[in-house]
C-alpha cells in the first residue's frame, strides 16, 4: 500500500535561432557551423548546467531547497521493502548493472524514494534519418520530466528551473510546460489506509506498507490544499511494462493470492464497504 508518491513536472527547452538571435532560423548546410552559431549545442550546453559533473545529481540553484529528508518510520518501511526484494532480480528487470556511485541495494533505494531529480526523456533536432545529411539545425527540442518530493511544488520548480537558465546566460530557451503537479503523502495511521488494510487483511491476502512511490500520479489534489485529505493505493493484481509498448495486467488469474480483473473489482467493492463500516464508528 503507497502512503505516498513523487510529484511530476513535464516540460520541453526549446532552442531556436529564431528566438536566440543567433544561429540560423531554419535547418542551414552543416559547412556554415564554421562561421554561424548552433541551437543544438547552446541546448546541449544548457542542458549540462542542470545536474552536476557526476551527470546526476540536479544542480538547478535553490534546486534541494525545500526537500524533506525520510523520516526515521519511512526508512524503516523502505528498508523492510528492501528485505523483501531480489536485487538482482530488480537489475535484471532493468538492464542494469549497478546503482548510480555504485551504492549497495539500500542507500540506492532510499535515494530513490528521497531525491527530486531532473530527466532527459528524448533529445529531438535536425535530420535523424538513415546515414547522414549535412545540416546545421535551427531548432533543438529536449523533453525533460522532473520528480518532485515533499515539500517542493509545480510552480516552485519550474520558477527555479527559468531563473537558473536566466542567469547563465539560456533565457532565450523555451520553457513549455506540458503538465504537472506536486508529491503527496498520507498517514499510515489515516482512516483510508486503515481501511485497506484491512480489506486485505480479511481477503487474506499478506500485506506491507510503502512509504513512497517513486512513479507519480496526482494525489496531491486530494492531499494538497483545500482538501487536505487522505490518499493512497492498494490493489492485489499484477501488472508491468509501465508505458511501454507490451505493457500488461493480468486479467484472469489461478492464484488465489494474486487476483485477475474481476477479482479486484471486487475486492475494491470491499473496500469501500470498509471505509463506510469505519466512518460509522
Amino acid at each position: 500500500m503507497l502512503l505516498g508518491a513523487k510529484g511530476a513536472v513535464e516540460l520541453q527547452l526549446i532552442s531556436s535561432g529564431e528566438k536566440w538571435g543567433k544561429g540560423p532560423n531554419k535547418d542551414i548546410h552543416s559547412s556554415l557551423m564554421a562561421n554561424v552559431d548552433s541551437p543544438a549545442w547552446h541546448l546541449i550546453k544548457a542542458l549540462n548546467t542542470l545536474v552536476a559533473d557526476d551527470g546526476h545529481t540536479p544542480a538547478i540553484d535553490g534546486w534541494f531547497e525545500n526537500v524533506k529528508p525520510l523520516t526515521a518510520r519511512q526508512k524503516q518501511l523502505i528498508a523492510a521493502d528492501v528485505a523483501a526484494s531480489n536485487e538482482a532480480d530488480d537489475k535484471k528487470g532493468l538492464g542494469i548493472k549497478q546503482w548510480y556511485n555504485n551504492e549497495d541495494f539500500l542507500t540506492a533505494t532510499y535515494r530513490l524514494a528521497e531525491q527530486p531529480m531532473v530527466n532527459i526523456q528524448g533529445l529531438v533536432s535536425g535530420y535523424m534519418g538513415p546515414g547522414g545529411k549535412t545540416v546545421l539545425p535551427g531548432r533543438a527540442e529536449a523533453k525533460i520530466d522532473l520528480r518532485l518530493v515533499p515539500d517542493m511544488t509545480k510552480d516552485e520548480v519550474v520558477a527555479k528551473l527559468k531563473a537558473h537558465l536566466a542567469k547563465r546566460g539560456y533565457g532565450d530557451i523555451e520553457v513549455n510546460v506540458s503538465g504537472g503537479y506536486g508529491p503527496n503523502q498520507t498517514d499510515e495511521n489515516s482512516m483510508l489506509i486503515k481501511a485497506e488494510q484491512q480489506t486485505l487483511n480479511t481477503a487474506r491476502i499478506a500485506n506491507t506498507l510503502s512509504a513512497r512511490s517513486a512513479g507519480s500520479w496526482p494525489g496531491v489534489v486530494f492531499t494538497g490544499p483545500p482538501l487536505r485529505m487522505a490518499a493512497g493505493q492498494f490493489g492485489a493484481g499484477r501488472g508491468g511494462g509501465a508505458h511501454a509498448p507490451d505493457e500488461w495486467l493480468l486479467i484472469d488469474s489461478s492464484n488465489p493470492k494474486v487476483l485477475g480483473f474481476d477479482g479486484q473489482a471486487i475486492l475494491y467493492a470491499d473496500f469501500l464497504y470498509e471505509v463506510a463500516r469505519i466512518a460509522e464508528k
